[in-house]
């Protein structure tokens, strides 16, 4: 990549989290912790979502990540669905009708938590090679096929 297309790459991807983060309140908020949720956990059901929601409000929590739902989303590769699929729209309705409603209850503070402070997560069945992190942070549970991590 020249520099002329790498400067334009930066520009693009800074308006893009700009636009991102200004746009993420309300109903925006709920929907990108549900296409988190959905398209990370929906396959170990319920608790996994909820889960993962929690680990995403617990970025938003921490020193290390942003202050916003989309902008923790949506930092670079930090979530699998936003960097290898085009297309986020769910396609199964039941799952995403959980998705919404725990995201909803996660954020207005209607559903009782599960109480770590993970920030992260994987599910080993999906990885070639467990990330450095892995072996470095505190393993906190599992649900279904994730595992769940708290930073030290």
């Amino acid at each position: 990549m020249n520099l002329k297309a790498f400067v334009a790459a930066v520009i693009i991807a800074s308006i893009s989290s700009i636009a991102v983060a200004e746009d993420c309140h309300g109903d925006k908020e709920i929907e990108v912790l549900a296409l988190n949720m959905y398209h990370e956990a929906r396959g170990d059901g319920p608790d996994a979502m909820q889960m993962v929601g929690e680990v995403t409000l617990n970025r938003v929590e921490h020193k290390s990540y942003p202050d916003t739902i989309c902008e923790v989303v949506y930092q670079r590769k930090q979530f699998s669905w936003t960097h290898t699929i085009s297309n986020h729209k769910p396609r199964e309705t039941k799952a995403w009708r959980q998705a919404l409603e725990i995201a909803t209850d996660l954020i207005s503070g209607n559903i009782d938590y599960f109480g770590t402070r993970a920030t992260h997560f994987l599910n080993p069945n999906k990885v070639s090679k467990l990330p450095r992190w892995a072996r470095e942070f505190q393993r906190v549970g599992k649900i279904g096929g994730h595992v769940f991590y708290e930073m030290q």
